[in-house]
């Protein structure tokens, strides 16, 4: 169980690096005119968090179910990497300029995962942050620039809103199957 842990702390140190490293590219990156966001209202804040923490629990408690037991570090992991998605709202918090949202970005997530992969090297654990990210898009409304750092074009994220809760779900299963696979509770 202490491994389970700490390979969660360290999926949580790589995913949260990474959104600091699309953050800090972006601030560079990004044209004048796509520097506009924001600190969203403080009083926002809690409900919105709350929201993540609450739906990362839920997909956690899913793979952790799917895998045939109670694997509290899917729990623990998955409402982490859900708001640590978050943190690519820091510079705004300062009131610096910044592109809205750098880390919400599907080139984050594909080289995210594939860091992942080669230090964690952990199909189940790549399946959880692939959920995560997906069930905090599924929460988020406003716009998004799905190529940041490369292209800052920006989308309504409502409109994918569920397709990417799918997405999570599907993802959370994934992982509760694969963890399944490899501890040999599966043919």
């Amino acid at each position: 169980m202490v491994a389970e842990f700490k390979t969660a702390v360290a999926t949580c140190a790589i995913y949260a690096a990474m959104v600091l490293v699309f953050t800090a590219i972006s601030l560079y990156t990004a044209p004048q005119g796509s520097q506009t966001g924001t600190f969203r209202p403080v009083a926002t804040i809690p409900y919105h968090e709350l929201l993540l923490v609450l739906l990362g629990i839920g997909l956690g408690l899913v793979a952790s179910v799917f895998l045939w037991g109670r694997n509290w570090a899917f729990v623990f992991l998955m409402p982490l990497l859900v708001v640590l998605t978050d943190l690519d709202h820091l510079p705004s918090y300062f009131n610096w300029t910044q592109p809205i949202r750098p880390a919400h970005s599907l080139i984050f997530i594909i080289l995210t995962v594939a860091l992942i992969a080669m230090v964690i090297r952990r199909r189940d654990v790549e399946f959880v942050s692939l959920s995560a990210f997906f069930a905090h898009l599924s929460i988020d409304t406003g716009v998004f620039p799905p190529f940041s750092p490369v292209d800052f074009t920006y989308y309504n994220l409502n409109e994918f809103r569920i397709p990417f809760l799918v997405a999570a779900v599907a993802f959370a299963l994934g992982a509760g199957y694969v963890g399944r696979r490899s501890r040999g509770k599966v043919d």
